[in-house]
């Protein structure tokens, strides 16, 4: 077997469980399953198949949908909000919440790095308030 993307043909069966890895607008997923995978060791690209790369679509999917359920968690109990008062501070509706909650829907990385950033940093909730007009205060008076 060979690389298709530099020739070597030093390719090594890897397993990513825990790695973190790209994928399409993520820059980084830490997969919470295990994934087996051929890399090249000259250039690190991945040797994926057609089911493989279906495989890793649903384990990253599955390591997306586990983490964004920890941080709505977080925030839930942190704040004392609702799911309804949380889907206002990301800017957008329940239903779609509820969606990217139940890994029915995978959220942009910029909704889900938002997410990330209301669950670990406690200040963030507050400032996100859409109601709020401290801080347009601030900035214009």
């Amino acid at each position: 077997m060979m690389c298709g993307n530099c020739g070597s043909k030093n390719i090594k069966a890897v397993d990513y469980e825990g790695q973190s890895m790209p994928w399409k607008d993520y820059r980084a997923v830490l997969l919470t399953e295990t994934f087996e995978a051929l890399q090249c060791q000259k250039c690190n690209e991945l040797i994926l198949n057609a089911k493989q790369a279906r495989s890793l679509d649903a384990v990253v999917e599955s390591a997306i949908t586990h983490q964004i359920n920890i941080f709505i968690k977080m925030i839930l109990q942190r704040e004392h909000c609702t799911q309804i008062d949380l889907a206002s501070h990301l800017g957008i509706t329940e239903v779609y919440l509820s969606e990217i909650k139940s890994g029915k829907k995978i959220p942009r990385f910029q909704t889900f790095n938002f997410l990330k950033t209301l669950a670990l940093d406690k200040a963030s909730f507050k400032i996100s308030d859409p109601s709020s007009t401290d801080l347009i205060k601030k900035v214009v008076g």
